[in-house]
């Protein structure tokens, strides 16, 4: 079984949002990044994917 899900994005410096896709199989450690938003990169951390805004290169907020 595979669950899938939504998350918000908003750069709290430039307001810009936007919706990422992921999803996460049982036997899966980390989620997987199915899409991210024009304006938003994915880094890989230790403990899943981080959103970070590309022009400010700030963490988005939920």
């Amino acid at each position: 079984m595979t669950d899938q899900w939504t998350e918000q994005l908003r750069c709290p410096n430039c307001h810009k949002t936007g919706m990422a896709s992921l999803s996460q199989g049982e036997s899966d450690e980390m989620p997987t990044v199915q899409s991210v938003p024009d304006g938003f990169k994915v880094v890989q951390t230790e403990y899943g994917p981080d959103f970070r805004c590309e022009g400010c290169d700030v963490a988005a907020e939920p």
